[in-house]
């Protein structure tokens, strides 16, 4: 079956999202938490680390703009609509085996 994503809404009415690992197991599908995606299913996004390690030293040295910020992700086909970008979390999802950049 494969990795789905699933709105969750709590008792105060905000909406949450998480992936979870679907699977069939003896005529039985078998759901398996794999991780938090936060309040927007598109917070966090797959990259190719390869490209990302080109503008990591960059990043580390405090030598990037908002601007130039906005232009790599945009070579990197990463859309995301907060401005000014605040924090950018760089995470490498052992269960998944996936590289995800989570923008805030």
């Amino acid at each position: 079956m494969g990795i789905t994503v699933r709105r969750e809404r709590r008792g105060n009415g905000k909406e949450y999202y998480k992936v979870y690992d679907v699977r069939r197991v003896n005529r039985k599908i078998v759901q398996k938490y794999v991780g938090y995606l936060g309040k927007s299913p598109g917070s966090k996004r797959e990259i190719d680390p390869e490209t990302l390690l080109l503008h990591v030293e960059r990043l580390l040295k405090k030598e990037m703009s908002q601007e130039d910020i906005s232009a790599v992700l945009k070579r990197m086909g990463i859309e995301y609509d907060a401005w000014p970008i605040t924090k950018i979390i760089i995470e490498n999802d052992l269960r998944l085996e996936k590289v995800f950049l989570k923008l805030k």
